[in-house]
């Protein structure tokens, strides 16, 4: 099988999942699980390269205690 089709495959099976997922879970659980990633992204895309890294090396238990702090 070729990459192009594995890679496919792939992300069928994890929307599959994730379907499966928010049918199984309440609004509030899955809902805070894209709350952390819409965050993240937006929070990485106003990052300066330099910036990025440095967070990328700070132990991610001192990522959360900034986090909750703003």
């Amino acid at each position: 099988m070729t990459f192009t089709k594995e890679n496919q495959k792939e992300r069928f099976r994890f929307i599959d999942q994730w379907a499966e997922f928010v049918r199984t879970h309440s609004d509030q659980d899955w809902s805070a699980q894209q709350n952390v990633i819409i965050n993240s992204a937006l929070r990485t895309a106003s990052m300066t390269k330099e910036q990025y890294l440095a967070m990328k090396k700070e132990p991610k238990s001192r990522r959360h205690r900034k986090k909750s702090s703003c």
